[in-house]
């Protein structure tokens, strides 16, 4: 018979604790370094449920913006026939995503035009419009209040999408299962399962 070994769970136990001081810490410098007003009425609990994504290293919160934004503009994407765009997507998106993305046929239903965007007229713009297409939707992630404020200050110019927030994290979640069918890491895909 196999009994319960108390070492594990102790060492999985001071593991995840590790982890969530680490993400507590590197959200708390991301957000001090934004220098926002506001940062004062943040406390340890908004620190402990604030998004995972907002303990990214900025390349991979770069890409997880980007592929957020590729959702909204998937319809744009579709009629792309200029291998400059093409090219760049898959770039910016990685191959395996840009697959992925395009095979979905659900997406025209699943990220409704909540408002209008600027139209991805060559390759140089595509990298600022998914990007803060994608911000705008994680900003409208996080519910109203003292974090929100503090994020969109560090997040400034790019502004709250006008969208429900339940809409947004639906948004997050299904660019993450994208980035996950497509065999692509997912920007969160390393973080414990607890804190995604």
């Amino acid at each position: 018979m196999n009994a319960p070994n108390p070492l594990g769970h102790a060492a999985l136990a001071a593991i995840e604790v590790r982890e969530r001081r680490r993400r507590r810490s590197a959200i708390a410098a991301r957000l001090l370094a934004s220098g926002a007003d506001a940062i004062s009425a943040i406390d340890w609990e908004m620190l402990e449920t604030a998004p995972a994504w907002l303990a990214l290293p900025d390349t991979r919160l770069a890409m997880l913006q980007r592929q957020i934004g590729a959702l909204l503009y998937v319809s744009e994407i579709r009629l792309w026939i200029d291998g400059a765009r093409l090219n760049a997507a898959r770039t910016l998106l990685g191959e395996t995503f840009m697959q992925t993305l395009l095979a979905q046929r659900d997406l025209h239903a699943f990220a409704p035009d909540t408002g209008t965007r600027p139209r991805i007229g060559t390759a140089e713009h595509m990298p600022t419009h998914l990007q803060v297409a994608g911000a705008s939707v994680l900003l409208a992630s996080i519910p109203q209040g003292p974090l929100r404020r503090v994020v969109s200050a560090a997040m400034a110019p790019t502004a709250a999408m006008p969208m429900a927030c339940e809409m947004a994290l639906s948004l997050v979640a299904r660019a993450q299962s994208l980035a996950a069918q497509g065999g692509a890491a997912s920007p969160l895909s390393n973080a414990p399962e607890s804190l995604r």
